[in-house]
């Protein structure tokens, strides 16, 4: 079915001859509308261009790969079309070398091309971020050192200014801090050597610096803003019942406000703002006044107040002469740290050389450093930028909103711009913005909104507006709040009318719903003293909204396009932060009963057992080290308990504080000797491992430490083995790594994990769940981009947003350069100069938009349904702020910028916008939440008490109400016309049928899980001479006859109780050649084996192994009809059972069935009861596989050391 595409989509799709900038609204079908342009544009009957002279840049590799895959198939289905058509068939073939790819990838294969051009070894490596860490690390050490030696009294006075005695971390945090930053520009030894003069002022030239420009644009907008909330309280006080006696002085402040806004210069703003002062209001009183209208003036006028004093005790608490010359006290140290970082910077560059290693940073530049050349007079392209101008006919970039500046020149250089060859087609979208962390410039984005036209123009504007992903409630909600709170002052659109999401998909709507089931919810928790956390209440909350919602709530199938009801697979929860926040919310939702899947990239690290082995790694590299030595000895593989430690701490307190001291001397000194014998272990096989460490490979060193504790056998053993044996498995992975990259040696391992996680380059946890299954996934806001939900929680909204970068030392702008505190080295005096204050606020601002973008993210993800959660404090508040929805807004229906730049939280701004929009807010106590989640069987069981009441003093005439009543409980009380169903399987084992029939007694049903058979790995240096247990002892004499040669035993007569040693002798073979484990020949007693070896079983066996009819460990998968499990279970149903028969074995008259049994039993009948419906299912089997009738079951028990016979079918579902 061909796609019809809107107008502005069809547009976009077949403009020609412009650069085109496409705004493409949250689920305006901007990728279908891509993979269009360029299927038309390969296709075009005239002016055709093949696939691989198109550059696309997607984001991240799954949007490159999730491309090249559409566009493959929609050249398949023209090539299906038009079977003859070369030009496309030779499009099937070019789409692979096609640069449909990532920037990182396009930097590369430039590079790759043109290392000779930078003097680049081609046989270079990308380094991995540990790595690159690592070597930061080593080449900032050296250089401090190196100055240090050098003793440079510039370089001395730096550190003392930024690093006093004992904090020399925080010179090394800056000159990082600067050093990632200057990356994301162009060109960052000249961005670092640009503001070396930063504060280098004058009282004469202070003016002339741009960030003072930004400063007094900023205090215009707030006085602005103070005076249209004066007129607001004007209005209120001339209202009939309004406070009329506080017009003067509410005009006198008016006046202060005019006076503030018209100066001219940061001089008459500090003069003015330093004699600020405020008349007393009127306390007149009068009884016309109405109370509230009186409060809410005076209410407003201190806001006024506040805001107008914290602008002077931010700003203007000094002189401009004073702030220059405390910022020109602080110029040398400026100038250090840049010239330091500019330093730092070319020694890693000439250390990445002499590895031949890069990072993303190097591929970037290196590759604009290819393509551009920076003269004096502007940038231009070389020979290889216009060879590339040349060869592509289009320069297409998704995702356009979070390009960097070097980003820019790079695809700018080759685009053909500046030759007339408009050719670049940018899509995105800036409201989605939110990747300010990497340095994201959407400025990039919004200059060519600005710049460009919406109609026919080589510099062309399209914006596509309708949303195609959610329905009219989802779409009214976001244009509600965005509308209210979004603007070019704080979040870098105006949210208006080009803006707006408009609802463009057609959703079939449910039938006999009486209220709206897919409107906006919102629910807040109370706090209170309910013995929970708030991220507790709230996901109870959650929890109690999701079950509601699973069965009930109709949602579109993708498959049918039909609606079906909700399930947990169709319901996502964002969070803006996972941390803290997901393992919350997973406990309670499963203790709900609600299945969940985690997508986090974090915990790894926090791991016991990856704890455990980094433990262990760093006490081989230094075994003096008390808190990893501790952690190691308290894990499962080495066993010492508290009571342990503290025994030896105690008894040899004399010998030394450290506690590897203490081990060792236990080992000869202590007075229990159990203990001292397993320290004498544990000591010993730690230096068998530090002599290890000499030779052999860090993944092989953890590999030997899992083999010898059976570290690995014991994890999987605890909850949660699989999650903890994957989490070893990626370690393993990562060391294989470590040793691929240029360090080496465990000291170096040891520190590249440490990089790793002290820069937050953390992994997440081994990922083994199914993402696709049915359960409630629970994600960051930042990994749902891209992705949709029919179901969407936003939680978490009372959380408070992240401003620590506005309060560091430093703060970096790209624009206007660095700020840092005033300090006196002499008095330790620390205080604030003008710029940081300046460009802490704009950071503040620039953070607060970001937050705003976020939220509009996460709001836009859901399809179907939309459902915001956060908890209160004050529920009075809540209630005022919502019942006062006209005192937030302003002209055009927006929220004023003071209480949208005050904001600390998503809540703070839904609050009002919700009270503007009318949105309904349910208020939830902790108390209602418990009430909430109690047993449903228990709110069951009332209802019914209630309705037998309800009968029992109905009258005459309440019988219709009666009727209605009865047939309530009717549809309580309804049984599932297939509930004996529920418990039926489509597949199950034999054990399981067994088990099923041994408690038949008790009804219950049998589950559908097979008991694995594990023998227990202990720790080599704790082993105990211990009883096995009897599982473990099963499967160690199953293997054991498994492999056992039953022809030698034919051609020797028989063992006999004389050959016990050669029985033993035999095991010991078995076991030396790798076929029988160490541990399971430990659990076989070789006289059990020799008296099974004299009975008739075995010499029947060994009879039927030289004419090769012995059968051993035969697995089989049968199919019967439901009824023979169960006469309940219809006839048509049918249940595959799946087994492995021990041994069998094939003679003259019929097959032979046996199965080995150690259970401690004292008489034949016991096993008769417990594995005669095992036996009979592999009676049925064999004879369905092989035709030939089963004409002897036999168990043989070790413990008895005799056959028992065991007769016709008697499983007790085998009628």
């Amino acid at each position: 079915m061909a796609v019809t595409f809107t107008p502005d989509q069809q547009a976009t799709i077949d403009a020609r001859g412009s650069s085109i900038l496409v705004s493409a609204a949250a689920g305006s079908g901007k990728t279908a509308v891509l993979v269009e342009r360029i299927i038309q544009m390969v296709s075009d009957g005239e002016h055709p261009v093949d696939i691989d002279r198109l550059l696309v840049v997607t984001f991240t590799n799954a949007a490159a790969a999730q491309m090249r895959e559409r566009i493959t198939q929609a050249l398949s289905a023209r090539v299906d079309d038009n079977p003859g058509n070369a030009h496309l068939l030779k499009q099937l073939t070019l789409i692979h070398n096609a640069q449909i790819t990532t920037i990182d990838s396009f930097c590369l294969y430039i590079i790759r091309n043109h290392f000779d051009e930078i003097d680049l070894d081609p046989d270079f490596r990308v380094a991995d971020d540990g790595e690159i860490k690592l070597l930061m690390q080593d080449v900032l050490a050296q250089m401090l050192e190196d100055y240090f030696t050098e003793g440079r009294e510039d370089f001395l006075a730096c550190v003392e200014y930024f690093a006093p005695t004992g904090k020399e971390k925080r010179l090394e945090e800056q000159i990082l801090g600067l050093y990632e930053f200057a990356m994301s520009y162009p060109w960052p030894g000249e961005w670092l050597e640009l503001h070396k003069e930063d504060y280098a002022v004058s009282p004469e030239n202070l003016e002339e610096c741009r960030w003072v420009g930004l400063l007094e644009d900023y205090v215009r907008t707030m006085l602005a803003e103070a005076g249209d909330s004066l007129d607001q309280a004007r209005m209120l006080c001339e209202e009939a019942d309004g406070p009329y006696m506080y017009l003067d002085t509410l005009e006198a402040d008016k006046n202060t406000i005019d006076r503030l806004a018209s100066a001219d210069s940061l001089q008459e703003l500090y003069e003015r703002f330093s004699v600020l002062s405020f008349g007393r209001i009127s306390s007149k009183k009068d009884d016309s006044v109405l109370p509230e209208k009186r409060e809410k003036a005076r209410e407003i006028r201190n806001s006024v107040k506040d805001l107008l004093n914290g602008l002077a005790k931010k700003y203007f608490y000094a002189s401009p002469q004073a702030q220059a010359e405390r910022m020109a006290a602080c110029a040398p140290y400026v100038s250090c740290l840049l010239s330091l970082t500019d330093d730092f910077r070319m020694r890693l560059d000439a250390k990445k050389r002499e590895k031949n290693l890069m990072d993303f940073h190097d591929m970037e530049h290196m590759a604009l450093q290819i393509l551009t050349e920076k003269r004096e007079d502007g940038v231009y392209p070389t020979a290889a930028a216009r060879e590339m101008r040349e060869y592509y006919a289009e320069i297409m970039i998704d995702e356009y909103q979070d390009s960097n500046l070097v980003q820019e020149y790079l695809l700018k250089s080759i685009s053909g711009e500046e030759d007339g060859k408009f050719n670049r087609f940018m899509v995105g979208d800036v409201k989605q913005s939110i990747y300010k962390f990497r340095l994201a410039r959407p400025e990039l984005f919004m200059e060519k909104f600005d710049s460009y036209g919406k109609g026919e123009g080589k510099e062309r504007r399209i914006d596509l507006k309708q949303n195609f992903r959610s329905r009219r409630q989802v779409t009214d909600s976001v244009n509600a709040c965005f509308s209210v709170l979004m603007g070019r002052d704080l979040g870098g659109v105006e949210y208006d009318e080009d803006a707006a999401l408009y609802p463009g998909a057609v959703f079939p709507e449910p039938e006999g719903e009486e209220e709206d089931v897919y409107r906006t919810e919102v629910l807040l928790t109370m706090s209170e003293e309910d013995g929970l956390e708030d991220r507790e209440r709230e996901a109870l909350a959650i929890a109690g909204k999701i079950r509601r919602i699973v069965g009930t709530l109709p949602v579109v199938d993708k498959e049918s396009g039909e609606l079906r009801p909700a399930g947990y697979g169709d319901i996502v929860i964002l969070l803006r932060t996972t941390a803290g926040w997901d393992e919350v919310f997973k406990k309670v939702l499963e203790k709900s009963g609600i299945p969940v899947y985690i997508t986090s990239k974090t915990g790894y690290f926090a791991a016991t057992e990856v704890q455990t082995i980094l433990n262990f790694l760093k006490v081989l590299s230094n075994p003096l080290q008390d808190i990893p030595l501790f952690g190691v000895l308290k894990s499962d593989a080495a066993g010492f308990t508290d009571e342990d430690i503290a025994c030896m701490k105690a008894e040899m307190e004399g010998e030394g504080r450290r506690l590897f001291t203490c081990l060792t001397s236990y080992t000869e000194k202590g007075s229990r000797e159990e203990l001292c014998e397993k320290a004498r272990r544990f000591c010993s096989m730690l230096e068998r491992f530090r002599r290890y460490v000499a030779y052999m490979p860090i993944h092989q060193l953890i590999e030997q430490f899992l083999k010898e504790t059976g570290y690995l056998y014991t994890i999987s053993a605890l909850p949660g083995g699989e999650q903890r044996r994957a989490n070893v498995e990626m370690l393993l992975s990562r060391a294989e790594n470590f040793e691929k990259t240029s360090y080496f040696g465990l000291f170096h391992f040891i520190r590249y994990m440490e990089q790793v996680e002290k820069y937050n380059i953390d992994y997440g946890e081994a990922n083994i769940q199914d993402e696709n299954a049915d359960t409630v996934r629970i994600m960051s806001i930042h990994k749902s981009k891209g992705l949709e939900f029919p179901v969407c929680f936003v939680a978490g909204l009372s959380k408070k947003f992240n401003m620590q970068d506005t309060s560091k030392p430093v703060i970096m702008d790209m624009d206007y350069g660095i700020a840092l505190d005033f300090v006196d080295i002499e008095s330790r005096v620390k205080g604030n100069t003008l710029k940081k204050s300046v460009l802490s606020g704009k950071l503040r601002r620039d953070s607060l938009g970001e937050e705003l973008r976020v939220l509009y993210v996460a709001m836009t993800r859901p399809q179907e349904k939309l459902i915001l959660t956060g908890s209160c404090k004050d529920e009075e508040k809540v209630r005022r702020m919502l019942e006062n929805g006209e005192d937030y807004e302003r002209a055009g229906g927006r929220l004023g910028f003071i209480p949208r730049s005050e904001a600390a939280s998503y809540l703070d701004w839904l609050l009002p916008a919700w009270a503007v929009c009318g949105q309904e807010v349910t208020l939830l106590s902790g108390s209602d939440l418990l009430q909430e989640n109690m047993e449903e069987e228990q709110g069951r069981e009332y209802l019914r008490q209630r309705l037998r009441t309800f009968e029992r003093e109905a009258s005459e005439e309440k019988q219709e109400e009666v009727e209605k009543l009865r047939l309530l409980r009717e549809h309580m009380e309804s049984v599932y016309p297939h509930e004996n169903l529920k418990n039926l399987y489509t597949k199950t084992t034999v054990s399981e049928l067994k088990k099923a029939g041994m408690e038949e007694a008790a009804e219950e049903a049998y589950h559908l899980f097979e008991e694995k058979e594990i023998v227990p790995y202990l720790p080599r240096f704790v082993r105990e001479e211990e009883a096995v247990s009897g599982t473990a002892r099963g499967s160690a004499y199953h293997k054991a006859l498994e492999i056992f040669p039953f022809e030698r035993l034919a051609q020797e007569k028989g063992a006999g109780p004389a050959d016990r040693e050669k029985v033993k002798e035999l095991l010991n073979q078995m076991t030396e050649t790798g076929a029988l484990s160490r541990e399971f020949r430990a659990a076989v007693n070789p006289d059990k084996i020799a008296r099974f070896l004299e009975s008739d079983l075995a010499a029947r066996m060994a009879g039927a192994a030289v004419k090769k009819k012995l059968h051993k460990e035969q697995p089989f998968v049968l199919g019967l009809p439901a009824s023979m499990l169960n006469p309940g279970f219809p006839q048509e149903e049918t249940v595959l059972i799946q087994g492995i028969i021990d041994v069998y074995l094939e003679e003259e008259d019929g097959l032979v069935v046996a199965d080995y049994k150690t259970d401690s039993v004292t008489h034949a009948q016991e096993l008769v009861n417990r594995y005669q419906v095992q036996l009979d299912y592999y009676a049925l089997a064999l004879e369905q596989l092989t035709g030939r009738r089963v004409k002897e079951k036999i168990i043989y028990s070790f413990a008895l050391a005799e056959e028992v016979m065991l007769g016709a079918a008697g499983g007790p579902y085998l009628k």
